[in-house]
């Protein structure tokens, strides 16, 4: 790990994305009150300059990299109200612009981009847990409703996969911590029931493999965090509990390296903040112990840079909003 330079604003619960020119775009997130700043990252002299500010202050929300590069942040919650507002980011201007809004406020949904450009909502809250889903189609700019999830849901995950569909797993629906999974279907529009995981978890990752499988990590079960580990196989719709992460963690990080390893980073195990960090290696299925961080961290992103390294910023460590950022080479 290396120490990189400090984002302007210390935030948590922001987004993250890797703009086309390999740069690093930060929007949102939370500082004891909710931000509309945004942040960006210059790869080439690993500094960070503010960029032009959201319409909306917001956190809580989704950031996606659109097929024409620009990025669109979507929904999430002002600390009032959720929001049903959407912005684009141009990075050749360094401008948000506000579009359509969504048919439904929503903050805690999951944004997933499809094989055909277009941008899936789904779940979230907006004073209600919501089982609906909508489409963004970046060429008409307009939003429909799509099929309604079998049940409706919050913190869960949502991963594209290489058959096209999409798999959403876990989450909370009011009552109960979930372990039923989905898929959506975007040829037909609508959603089925996949096998359920064999535990229920929140607060947890997905991570899509190179070889198609979804690893699950981590997250909570309502009795407390897990360590506990399983593979998705789209080709069966079967899941497998494999080797348990080290530290049991939720609210980290999963992020795929370029040789197809998978980094988690961070988390809370309950008691602690968690600096540590660990490597899953999907050919033999097995978990090794990595250098930790610098800074114990919930509440933060981590993004592949184009040069291979992991970049980790901002969270929180101790209810301390964090500035601090800093690179991941793997050996």
């Amino acid at each position: 790990w290396s120490n990189t330079s400090s984002i302007n604003i210390a935030r948590d619960s922001h987004t993250a994305s890797i703009l086309p020119n390999g740069n690093v775009l930060i929007a949102g997130g939370y500082n004891k009150s909710v931000l509309s700043s945004a942040e960006l990252y210059n790869l080439l002299r690993g500094t960070w300059t503010i960029t032009g500010n959201m319409n909306n202050a917001r956190f809580h929300h989704s950031e996606s990299i659109l097929t024409n590069g620009k990025v669109l942040v979507v929904g999430g919650s002002n600390d009032k109200h959720q929001l049903n507002s959407a912005e684009l980011y141009d990075s050749s201007t360094e401008a948000w612009i506000l579009i359509n809004n969504m048919n439904i406020a929503r903050e805690y949904h999951t944004a997933t981009i499809l094989a055909n450009g277009k941008v899936l909502i789904a779940g979230g809250y907006n004073g209600i847990i919501q089982p609906s889903t909508e489409l963004y189609d970046p060429l008409t700019g307009n939003w429909t409703f799509t099929g309604l999830m079998n049940t409706r849901r919050q913190y869960h995950t949502a991963s594209m996969l290489k058959n096209g569909k999409v798999l959403v797993t876990g989450g909370y629906d009011a009552m109960t911590i979930l372990n039923n999974a989905e898929l959506y279907d975007p040829s037909t529009g609508l959603w089925t029931i996949t096998n359920s995981m064999n535990n229920p978890r929140y607060f947890h990752r997905a991570s899509v493999l190179s070889n198609g499988k979804v690893l699950i990590t981590g997250g909570n079960d309502g009795e407390g965090q897990l360590k506990s580990v399983e593979l998705y196989d789209p080709s069966t719709e079967t899941w497998a509990l494999i080797n348990n992460m080290n530290t049991a963690r939720e609210y980290h990080t999963a992020t795929i390296l370029a040789d197809g390893r998978v980094l988690i980073t961070g988390g809370h195990n309950g008691t602690f903040y968690l600096n540590s960090a660990e490597l899953y290696d999907p050919s033999s299925k097995t978990w090794t112990i990595t250098y930790s961080m610098t800074i114990p961290r919930i509440r933060h992103t981590t993004s592949l840079l184009t040069n291979g390294k992991v970049l980790v910023i901002g969270g929180n460590n101790n209810d301390i909003y964090l500035n601090m950022t800093e690179a991941y080479q793997s050996s």
